[in-house]
């Protein structure tokens, strides 16, 4: 039932009492259908065989958009002017922002069928799918009349709706792409990109198009790869690791081999790769504990998680041939992570990892689902296998937390004790901050034995020597 609202004017003025209702059929239609957008919300990302068009004035309202103006700038390139004209320098800023949007945190909704009936004008989306296109532009490229019958456009459906993709040609990136335009008005051709909804009803929604490009296909990535390795590849290799898992139209779901099927109860350890550009201190920490405490039920854990950074130091080795042998072996790896994927992110993002032990394999999958949802950070995954040599040599050898039922352990050994009390650190402090979070009923520490033994191992060795150099 409804109450009183009371509202004053002044504090010596009159009281005026009024009655509110809850909210109208009208408002809670328009809350829930914000909120169903903002559920189908999420980061676009892109891995383009060919950047047709970037509308670089309009790129702007993008708060993502300091990065390609950027790349705009080092290419040499006049932003204020469309890309015809200007010599070399569009297609050197295709080259430097090709790799961009393949690590974006756009956030845009996803043109599908279930977002299509609530999508409204302004709202900022992703597309993709085989689309023609209806009067390819014409050298030279000219300014859109706003009529069109007349003006360039890309269209498709998604379900029982026409979608109509607009753009201003004189933002074609290079003649390459109206090339491709003209192919696509003779045969359907898949095209990726994110614009602004311009108007929507009667059964058509029309998009005016920020980005658009043609996404790499699988064969295109093996040639890549193909050109860029100087080494041989490794056992294991698939054309599964060069699928475009930023693609619709490919394969996108979580890599398994064959053997693979959920309920399997098997144990593994998994490497959870996200952007250290991205993160504060102690965040991946956090977000990694977080997430499994919500996955993993209680009475089955026991589990070794730690963090670190990530250096993949080529020394004359290619970024993609240490991708691919990051990532493959025979039998495969379970997997979400791809070697052009890796390959990118090796050579745009410093990188951090954590790898977490003792999961199955339902257990690892919601895991790496529930990082992608919870985590901007979160770049995707891999199964960890201690005998490939850039397993052992890139990722923590010793675990940072254990994870034991409803009690969360910080792990020491005996040499980073004394140095930590050398140094004056409270070693109280870290407890107390994982007990205020509240994720775990515990929190103690434990020290790992046999760390602790190899360390005291090591130290007496290199007493021995130094004592033995001493006496001759």
């Amino acid at each position: 039932m409804a109450g009183p609202a009371i509202q004053a004017g002044a504090i010596h003025g009159d009281v005026n009492i009024t009655m509110t209702g809850p909210p109208s059929a009208v408002e809670a239609t328009d809350e829930a259908l914000a909120e169903a957008l903002r559920k189908s919300s999420q980061i676009w990302r892109a891995r383009f065989s060919s950047v047709d068009l970037v509308n670089l004035p309009r790129m702007a309202m993008l708060a993502q958009s300091n990065a390609v103006a950027a790349a705009a700038r080092k290419a040499g390139l006049d932003s204020t002017r469309p890309f015809g004209g200007q010599g070399m320098a569009p297609g050197e800023f295709i080259r430097i922002v090709r790799p961009l949007f393949e690590t974006w945190d756009a956030e845009a909704v996803t043109l599908c069928e279930r977002t299509a009936e609530k999508v409204h004008r302004g709202l900022l989306v992703s597309f993709e799918g085989a689309m023609r296109c209806n009067n390819p532009p014409e050298v030279p490229l000219k300014e859109p009349t706003g009529v069109l019958t007349k003006d360039p456009h890309l269209v498709f459906r998604v379900g029982a709706r026409k979608v109509v993709i607009t753009f201003d040609p004189r933002w074609l990136t290079t003649s390459t792409a109206t090339t491709t335009l003209h192919d696509a008005a003779r045969e359907s051709l898949v095209f990726s990109g994110i614009g602004t909804v311009a108007s929507e009803g009667g059964g058509q929604i029309r998009i005016s198009a920020l980005v658009f490009g043609q996404p790499e296909t699988l064969a295109q990535a093996q040639f890549e790869y193909a050109k860029k390795s100087v080494v041989p590849a490794p056992p294991g290799l698939t054309s599964a690791d060069f699928r475009n898992e930023l693609s619709r139209s490919e394969l996108s779901e979580l890599y398994r081999d064959k053997s693979w099927e959920r309920g399997t109860v098997s144990r593994k350890s998994i490497a959870l790769l996200f952007d250290e550009d991205e993160v504060l201190p102690g965040q991946i920490d956090r977000e990694v504990l977080t997430q499994v405490s919500r996955v993993v039920p209680e009475y089955r854990r026991d589990l070794g998680v730690a963090v670190a950074s990530l250096f993949f130091n080529g020394q004359g080795v290619a970024a993609a041939d240490l991708a691919a042998h990051f990532l493959a072996r025979e039998p495969a790896l379970w997997k979400s992570l791809t070697v052009p994927g890796l390959t990118t992110l090796i050579g745009s993002c410093n990188l951090a990892v954590s790898t977490v032990s003792g999961l199955s394999e339902d257990q690892a999958a919601d895991l790496h689902a529930a990082m992608s949802e919870a985590a901007a950070s979160y770049l995707g995954c891999v199964e960890v296998d201690r005998d490939l040599p850039l397993h052992k040599r890139l990722l923590p050898a010793h675990d940072d937390y254990h994870v034991a039922g409803a009690e969360l352990r910080l792990v020491y050994s005996a040499a980073r004790r004394i140095l930590d009390e050398a140094n004056g650190e409270d070693l109280e402090m870290p407890l107390n901050e994982w007990r205020q979070r509240g994720l775990f009923r515990s929190v103690e520490w434990e020290e790992d034995l046999r760390q602790s033994a190899a360390e005291e191992k090591e130290a007496s060795m290199f007493i021995e020597t130094w004592l033995n150099a001493q006496s001759e």
